[in-house]
């Protein structure tokens, strides 16, 4: 359907007006209905505005500026909006400055200068109205995240106190069976050795091996769990005298060994030094395991240069992996060697991914089978 004046009619929103002029008032209802607008009501001042408002709910309110009486266009439309979430057009004759800033301030949806023509007043509306459907989407959109958000939040702290319970039936409901089978096995083989053929000694013997491994798992898993929850305190730190203290303590703790740790001087770094500590004593404690067929075997520990962040690197000449597979390194449980070659928890590398992650770095590796391992980890600069 077409207006008189040419303008495509379109069934539109429900409209209230607020202009002091009658004649005024009433040409702009009769352009609204042309161009397909229900007009609901008409208002003269910022009073009888608010109260009109109140009563019929409008879907976007055409406000004049400059009102007679104590209340204005602009704090009229001010106190609507703090009432119901109504788009405002204002409407005016005047454009200076101080109304300008006025109106902004008021967020207002739109501003027309009089005199305007029929066009410029729909484009203005549909533009006013379509930008308020759009911020209440947006809104609905927020409380949803935020009542998500709630909902995990909420689900998180029900798992972490889950997982509370889970350790510490860990560390002492497990711990407890496995100490008896650990003992038990012991006073077998000290006291009934002697009734007991070689077999059955080495059957006693793999009990106490897989009670001890058993023992081994959990307390690496303990760790694990303890990463996720401890605290972040990052200091700057020399990073090279931390890598040889806890070399140092590697070797005390593997005396049948000796492995050259090559340090590179000068090291700094921001990060927690207790959790650090953890992953260079996890990334050494790797190393001296793949290097123990080497008949000289070799770890370096240094600063890569020109990266974006601070990068270090812990690297052998040890045993190497299938580079195919350096996705499953970090995967808790995930060996790329059998045990029998080379025992351990399979725990380690998890444990300094998620300290990594926790600083905000990454960590990963490069490696070929039998020609040693390179692995490389970032963290935040210094701030």
């Amino acid at each position: 359907m077409t207006a008189s004046n040419g303008v495509a009619v379109q069934s539109g929103a429900r409209i209230m007006i607020v202009e002091d002029e009658r004649i005024l008032a009433l040409d702009l209802a009769e352009t609204l209905d042309e161009l397909g607008y229900t007009v609901v009501g008409l208002a003269s001042r910022g009073e009888e505005a608010i109260e009109l408002a109140r009563q019929l709910h409008p879907e976007l309110i055409l406000m004049d500026v400059r009102l007679a009486g104590e209340i204005d266009g602009i704090m009229a439309a001010e106190t609507i909006r703090d009432e119901h979430d109504v788009p405002v057009v204002f409407l005016t004759a005047h454009a200076d400055d101080d109304t300008l800033q006025r109106a902004t301030s008021s967020e207002a949806s739109a501003y027309l200068v009089k005199p305007f023509k029929p066009p410029d007043l729909r484009c203005v509306i549909e533009i006013a109205l379509h930008k308020h459907a759009t911020d209440v989407r947006l809104r609905e959109n927020e409380r949803w995240l935020e009542q998500t958000l709630q909902q995990r939040t909420a689900a998180l702290e029900a798992a972490n106190r889950e997982l509370e319970a889970f350790n510490y039936s860990v560390a002492h409901d497990l711990r407890a069976p496995l100490r008896g089978i650990d003992s038990f096995s012991q006073l077998l083989v000290e006291r009934y050795s002697q009734r007991l053929d070689s077999e059955g000694l080495a059957y006693l013997n793999r009990v106490r091996v897989a009670a001890g491994r058993m023992s081994q798992l959990i307390d690496a898993l303990l760790a694990l769990a303890q990463v996720g929850r401890s605290q972040l305190q990052p200091i700057d730190l020399d990073f090279s005298h931390l890598v040889q203290s806890v070399a140092t303590e590697v070797a005390a703790a593997n005396p049948d060994r000796s492995v050259p740790v090559v340090v590179a001087p000068g090291m700094r770094a921001y990060g927690d030094p207790r959790l650090l500590r953890i992953v260079v004593a996890n990334l050494l404690e790797n190393a001296w395991k793949f290097t123990v067929r080497r008949p000289r075997p070799a770890v370096e520990v240094g600063p890569r240069q020109n990266t974006v962040l601070p990068t270090y690197y812990v690297r052998d000449n040890g045993a190497g992996f299938d580079p195919a597979y350096a996705s499953r390194l970090f995967g808790a449980f995930q060996r790329l060697h059998p045990d029998r070659e080379f025992p351990g928890t399979g725990i380690g590398l998890a444990i300094v991914q998620r300290v990594i992650t926790r600083h905000g770095g990454t960590v990963w590796a490069d490696s070929r089978p039998d020609q040693g391992a390179t692995f490389y980890f970032t963290l935040p600069p210094n701030k």
